[in-house]
């Protein structure tokens, strides 16, 4: 190495700044709140730079809703293990996914808004073939084994994380603590709701 590529900066990843900057106007201000210039100023990236990584805005919350969801796909699975229980398996995607929402309030706030937003019916077709392997076995090993009750993934995993979301969103709006307790029954009661 020589002096000159010694002193060098690297150069930081726009692309990721362009991400982080998004995620953070759109959790304080929502998707119609945040243009890109605004997302180009809190980047510190002149406009044009932006549509080098996104041809618009809806390109660059797609790409982040992936990320965010790629992220909290595989904080879930920390700990799964194919050897445990179905109920076991449950309990650690389901504790892993609110201690993820709990430590990234901005990705839960983001991932809220694109659940409830026009964004998501576009991606709706191809979630299903996007969902790690992992959680594909769950379900088919849970219906086979006459576990989980037969309703769809979708619908399961909806009763799963809506008491996710009111947990998190109590904590978070009206700064009501989740205690162990009040956690492990939520945990339970959404187990009872989608086992047989």
């Amino acid at each position: 190495m020589n002096d000159h590529s010694a002193s060098q900066k690297p150069v930081p990843d726009k692309r990721r700044q362009i991400l982080d900057a998004a995620l953070s106007l759109i959790a304080d201000h929502g998707f119609h709140g945040t243009g890109m210039a605004a997302l180009a100023r809190q980047a510190g990236v002149p406009v044009g730079t932006m549509y080098r990584y996104f041809p618009g805005k809806e390109a660059l919350i797609h790409d982040l809703y992936r990320e965010i969801k790629q992220q909290m796909m595989a904080d879930m699975l920390i700990g799964f293990d194919t050897a445990q229980s179905i109920r076991e398996r449950f309990f650690t995607l389901w504790t892993n996914l609110f201690n993820y929402y709990l430590a990234n309030p901005r990705s839960f706030i983001f991932m809220e808004q694109y659940a409830s937003s026009p964004f998501l019916r576009e991606l709706k077709t191809t979630m299903w073939e996007t969902t790690p392997q992992a959680f594909k076995d769950f379900f088919e090993e849970g219906y086979r084994e006459q576990i989980l009750k037969p309703l769809p993934p979708d619908i399961l995993y909806a009763l799963m994380t809506g008491p996710i979301v009111a947990l998190v969103n109590a904590h978070r709006e009206a700064g009501r603590p989740v205690t162990p307790g009040i956690r492990h029954d939520v945990m339970l009661a959404c187990w009872d709701a989608l086992k047989l």
